[in-house]
């Protein structure tokens, strides 16, 4: 994908009225990291502070960032797992939720072709973002993995189709 300018439409909401999608470089995982930091403190996602951020930020996969004036307000990265391509580490800065920088995001990856994530039922911002922006919910089943608290949570899958 090239690097693209973005205007938000009018009456978008919010502030931000240019936003940049560009790919993630090694140099932005520094300022990536502290927005992980920043939407773990406000929504515990994710639910454990890894021992490596910039590692957990998959430094090698396919990933593109929202930046405006030089700041950085969002991150997604496309893993390939199950034969497919996923949705994956999708972060809004919690300060500028509301501003389609998650749209933003997404729109850019589905440029890739189709596209699979999983989210977990609580999550309930980001399914509505999801079904807001077109995404189909083909499967509902337990995580493969416990939470901090020892529960083993409900994911949603969805497909970009």
């Amino acid at each position: 994908m090239t690097e693209w300018v973005i205007r938000s439409p009018p009456g978008a909401g919010g502030s931000v009225d240019q936003v940049e999608i560009r790919r993630r470089r090694l140099s932005d995982l520094p300022e990536c990291v502290r927005v992980l930091r920043e939407v773990h403190e406000a929504d515990r996602y994710p639910d454990r502070w890894p021992e490596d951020p910039q590692a957990w930020l998959l430094p090698d996969a396919d990933s593109w960032i929202a930046v405006t004036d030089g700041r950085i307000l969002g991150h997604v990265s496309l893993v390939d797992r199950d034969d497919a391509l996923w949705v994956s580490r999708l972060l809004v800065r919690p300060g500028t939720r509301g501003q389609q920088i998650g749209e933003l995001l997404l729109e850019a990856a589905r440029t890739r072709g189709t596209l699979m994530l999983d989210v977990i039922e609580h999550s309930e911002h980001a399914i509505r973002l999801y079904e807001r922006t077109g995404w189909t919910l083909i499967d509902t089943r337990p995580a493969n993995w416990i939470m901090a608290d020892g529960t083993r949570p409900v994911e949603h899958i969805y497909t970009s189709n």
